[in-house]
């Protein structure tokens, strides 16, 4: 019966570190990588598409491993529609955002750094975002108008 206690403790201890370990963006959207998908004639790694409605969005700039990328991916939105993102570095090195169409290049320097820009969604068509350090990573984006 003692054993049996113990493997029991023992078994309970490593569900409980498992789950520790697990990584959660904390966004309704996924973090996982989905394949790929292509911006502009550039590889960005796929984690979904989202629809921003309200005046702000939180846009997370992660890596896990050897992947870099954008969650999500691709923000949909009405044409000419201003939006705020709330930029979250939700990885483990140094990201950035560079929208070159908008002139907005901000830098996200440690995990956990937060930054705010304001971004207008296009007339029609699609304007691509990238990090500027990892963008030959797939680190790229996409604003999308649903118009």
């Amino acid at each position: 019966m003692d054993k049996s206690l113990k493997l029991f403790g023992l078994v309970a201890a490593l569900m409980l570190l498992g789950t520790a370990c697990h990584k959660s963006s904390g966004s309704s959207a996924t973090s996982e990588v989905k394949g790929t998908i292509n911006v502009n004639g550039e590889t960005a790694n796929k984690t979904g598409t989202k629809t921003v409605t309200g005046g702000t969005f939180t846009l997370e700039l992660d890596n896990d491993g050897a992947k870099f990328y954008f969650n999500p991916t691709v923000l949909k939105g009405s044409a000419g529609q201003t939006v705020t993102l709330t930029l979250k570095n939700a990885g483990s090195v140094h990201h950035n955002f560079t929208l070159e169409d908008q002139q907005i290049n901000q830098d996200l320097e440690k995990p956990g750094d937060t930054a705010t820009v304001t971004v207008t969604m296009p007339q029609s068509g699609v304007i691509e975002f990238h990090c500027e350090y990892h963008q030959g990573l797939g680190m790229v984006g996409e604003l999308q108008s649903s118009a």
